[in-house]
């Protein structure tokens, strides 16, 4: 089968933009200011254990090859159809279950910024919004990426917009009161040890993941050779600065016992503001950072469909999976075939205490799920790389060996996120459930997508 003729759209400015939606967040600044000081520490581990290798490998794969589909053909190529089946489908399913959980929490920002927050934790309220906004990107999505990246973008300026507010706000705090928390070199550096600091270390890294999406699109950006690599570079380096220093002006507005989980980024926003004496930014900012999550559900759900297109186009998934709208050039079926079955687990996380916990149970599990791909992505880093010259080709430098080290740096991280992900946190009441749920979904998901790709493949192989 031809490869879809699909529209190039996205420039620069797009792709940038795009990277930063996905990536980059409110909330992220928020959980690592939970931890204290030493979350600048973790973050300056995170980004140059993950985020950079992870950067500098998916710009020499997506130069070698921006075709649609990205780091599934990478993956195909470096390790065989199986293989880059299994990491594509684990990268699918984990969108699954974490499109809700964005969704859950865009209702209890609505419900902060019209002064209702119990709407928050009203079913009917939840789901209905959730619902309406899942099937607003999708049909904005099927009418092309000229009108998905409306929302995208617009997002992506929302959420810088809400950090810098943030950060300006903890200015005016700490010139005020000075620091709510020690700044002291010791504060910067004590780290717990164990599992408590690998979890942190989990959080930061997938706090970063999303520089691997924007080259699902390859097909539809514009000179992608020359566009991705400009636009992971520019991208990277305002989401790490962001995120570094959006944490410390947390930190030196509220103590560390203030930033609380349950109220999460909507309440530490509130409270910096307050602290400022700067009440008004507070609602401002979170409805800043509510239109951010709509941008973020329209980029993972139109950048995600693009894998089930790419994998049908090879004949490993239903033929309808390969179509593209008559009119708009879009993956229509495999668009609506995702935003159907993210709307049961809404549907189902709203059903009752046993059901949510199963959901919570599964928002665990999308850790796992999300992680395993960028194993074989940075093992497809060094084993893709020929020995001879590729002009055109942004390498990374220093030759094969580095390419090994960069991968092999970026592939640790990944096991170290991984083995945090199946630990149970300190307040499950019974571990051995929870390993037992854990286990069981990741094998589900597991046999599941074995089984259907050896389904689709046979019909292909004849």
């Amino acid at each position: 089968m031809a490869p879809p003729q699909l529209k190039r759209v996205l420039s620069l400015t797009d792709v940038v933009l795009f990277n930063v939606v996905v990536i980059f967040s409110v909330r992220g600044m928020t959980t690592a200011a939970k931890m204290g000081p030493v979350s600048i520490l973790l973050w300056l581990l995170a980004v140059g254990t993950f985020f950079v290798p992870l950067g500098l490998t998916v710009t020499e794969l997506a130069t070698r090859d921006p075709g649609v589909g990205g780091f599934y053909r990478w993956t195909r190529d470096a390790v065989g159809d199986l293989h880059g089946f299994m990491g594509a489908w684990f990268y699918w399913v984990s969108n699954l279950t974490y499109l809700p959980s964005l969704l859950i929490f865009l209702a209890g920002a609505i419900g902060f910024v019209i002064g209702k927050p119990a709407l928050g934790n009203d079913p009917v309220f939840v789901a209905s919004l959730s619902l309406t906004v899942l099937w607003l990107t999708a049909w904005l999505n099927i009418r092309g990426l000229s009108a998905g990246k409306l929302l995208t973008n617009g997002g992506a300026i929302a959420s810088w917009a809400a950090a810098v507010m943030l950060i300006l706000a903890g200015a005016v705090t700490y010139s005020r009161l000075g620091s709510a928390n020690s700044l002291s070199p010791h504060a910067f550096t004590a780290l717990s040890g164990g599992t408590q600091t690998l979890a942190y270390f989990a959080t930061l890294t997938f706090a970063l993941v999303g520089l691997e999406l924007a080259p699902v699109l390859g097909g539809e950006i514009k000179e992608p050779v020359r566009t991705l690599p400009r636009a992971i570079l520019i991208s990277a380096l305002v989401i790490a600065v962001l995120d570094i220093v959006g944490t410390l002006a947390i930190l030196v507005a509220l103590p560390t016992a203030e930033i609380s989980p349950i109220s999460g980024a909507l309440g530490a926003v509130q409270a910096v503001a307050s602290r400022a004496g700067l009440g008004f930014v507070g609602a401002l900012v979170a409805a800043l950072v509510a239109f951010s999550v709509v941008g973020g559900v329209s980029a993972w759900l139109g950048g995600a469909a693009r894998l089930p297109l790419a994998i049908g186009i090879d004949h490993f998934l239903p033929e309808p999976m390969a179509r593209l709208h008559p009119k708009h050039g879009t993956p229509h079926i495999a668009i609506l075939f995702q935003t159907v079955l993210v709307s049961v687990f809404i549907i189902v996380s709203q059903l009752g205490s046993s059901v949510a916990e199963a959901y919570f149970v599964l928002v665990d599990l999308t850790i796992i799920l999300n992680f395993i791909p960028f194993i074989y992505l940075f093992v497809a880093l060094p084993i893709l790389r020929p020995d001879r010259p590729e002009p055109g080709v942004v390498r990374v430098p220093g030759g094969k060996g580095m390419a090994w080290l960069v991968g092999g740096a970026g592939l640790l991280a990944t096991l170290l996120s991984l083995g945090s992900a199946v630990i149970p946190a300190p307040d499950v009441a019974n571990p051995a459930v929870f390993e037992a749920k854990l286990w069981g979904g990741l094998f589900a998901f597991t046999l599941s997508g074995y089984i259907i790709y050896r389904t689709c493949r046979a019909p292909a192989t004849k």
